[in-house]
């Protein structure tokens, strides 16, 4: 089973226009609401490949039992902490005309120390071990940049691999607790390191240092150009197959949630890495927030090339 922790979910709306126009009226065309976040989405992928998933994090109010309630629908176990403050509410705009998007998002609500330690207490005392903890996404109002950090902490001390897609600070002091993997795209791998690379040799000798601090995986999705993925051992560039790309909202985190499942599975990182490449382009292919459909992500998988990649 894996386990995912989002901090600041959203409930997405999902507005469909022909064109945006200033100063005019704009007809929506159709729109949708769709539980969000990058734990949230992971778990619903997971799902949806037919892994075994528990979804966490902090709910609030009626935005909150919404987004709760669309998880379950789609057969995902809940298992968050229930906040006085109101779930944040995302809105995205989507031209038909010219397939561009417009997203705004919410700051999300205040967490209360009682919330954290409430958390806390759910993650130290889980019933069913899971073989993974993704923790991912941005941070409520007020909570400390070192959170997942200090989630990794809880984590390890009782055995559990973990899992981090984060950014910014956030990610920079979680790593000193050495997650198992963690899965930066290259802007996000770019400000980690301080400094932009662009190479595939670049990505990997700068990613060693944190291999040799205790890391195991490193993934850097990097759009279009697939996935690669390296360890202290191996590395491989992972790419998909050219399709028409609807949308790539969420395809990272549908690559990480495959990839996260693909090792509970006991494959290897290269086979893990084609399953990542194959569910993140399913998602692209799908209209909107949609995510990764079973259908394209079979359908996908045997046309994505793996290649190895030298170390040095």
């Amino acid at each position: 089973m894996i386990y995912t922790v989002t901090l600041n979910p959203s409930l997405d709306r999902v507005i469909w226009v022909d064109e945006i126009k200033t100063d005019d009226s704009v007809r929506i065309s159709a729109e949708k609401h769709y539980a969000g976040g990058k734990g949230i989405d992971a778990s619903r992928v997971i799902k949806t490949l037919g892994g075994d998933t528990t979804a966490t994090g902090f709910l609030g109010s009626f935005n909150g039992l919404h987004l709760e309630g669309l998880l379950i629908n789609e057969g995902v176990t809940c298992d968050f902490v229930k906040i006085a403050g109101e779930t944040r509410s995302n809105v995205i705009i989507f031209q038909n005309n010219s397939k561009e998007h417009i997203a705004l998002n919410s700051k999300g609500p205040q967490v209360t120390p009682y919330d954290l330690a409430t958390l806390f207490n759910k993650i130290t005392n889980l019933s069913k071990k899971p073989s993974f903890v993704l923790l991912g996404g941005s941070l409520p109002r007020e909570v400390n940049k070192s959170i997942y950090g200090q989630l990794i902490y809880a984590l390890r001390a009782q055995g559990i691999k973990v899992a981090l897609d984060a950014d910014n600070e956030p990610l920079k002091l979680a790593i000193k607790e050495k997650p198992t993997l963690i899965k930066p795209n290259t802007h996000e791998f770019a400000r980690l390191i301080g400094k932009t690379v662009e190479t595939h040799q670049e990505i990997i000798q700068s990613g060693q240092e944190f291999l040799k601090e205790g890391i195991e995986i490193i993934i850097v999705s990097m759009g279009s150009k697939g996935l690669l993925v390296f360890d202290t051992n191996q590395a491989f560039h992972v790419t998909p197959p050219k399709i028409e790309v609807n949308s790539t909202i969420g395809s990272g985190d549908s690559a990480l949630a495959a990839f996260l499942l693909g090792l509970e599975q006991g494959k290897s990182i290269d086979e893990c890495g084609i399953m990542g490449a194959a569910a993140g382009a399913a998602t692209a292919m799908s209209p909107g927030v949609e995510l990764v459909s079973l259908e394209d992500f079979q359908k996908l998988l045997p046309e994505v090339k793996c290649q190895p990649v030298s170390l040095n």
